[in-house]
């Protein structure tokens, strides 16, 4: 994943906690449209809700968004523009680049202060029961 992939993410979690309306993956349609409202009201450029959709990631679309739907994002957030956002970001974003890749991955978001999913735990838990149980039973087997 790209510094600017990153940057969107670090972008999709700020709206989270700005809006106060929780975690994206649960927004509905009524959610982007009311988002695309609210972005047009405070900064005066209308994205569409097929847009922001797009963006994060509910409809397939392969390209990055351009500079003026980065621009018009950050802005609600409070930034000048995508420049000045990811020059604040990107010390931050390096980090978490390095974070995603400790992790192998994982959720969408891998920032530092994450804490493993309980999913990723079990998986971790049952690769490692897989692969002692039978070397176990070898061992058994040759004695």
């Amino acid at each position: 994943m790209n510094t600017v992939e990153l940057l969107i993410e670090k972008t999709i979690k700020l709206y989270e906690s700005n809006t106060g309306w929780g975690d994206s993956d649960e927004w509905t349609n009524q959610d982007f449209v009311i988002l695309s409202e609210k972005i047009q009201e405070r900064t005066g450029a209308p994205l569409s809700h097929v847009t922001l959709k797009r963006i994060w990631g509910k409809v397939k679309y392969d390209s990055l968004p351009n500079t003026h739907t980065l621009n018009t994002l950050v802005q609600f957030l409070g930034y000048e523009n995508w420049r000045e956002f990811r020059s604040q970001n990107s010390n931050q974003t390096q980090t978490e680049t390095i974070v995603r890749q400790i992790n192998g991955g994982g959720h969408r978001y891998a920032f530092a202060d994450s804490k493993p999913d309980a999913k990723k735990k079990t998986w971790i838990l049952k690769s490692i029961f897989l692969i002692a149980i039978p070397a176990v039973l070898i061992l058994l087997n040759l004695l």
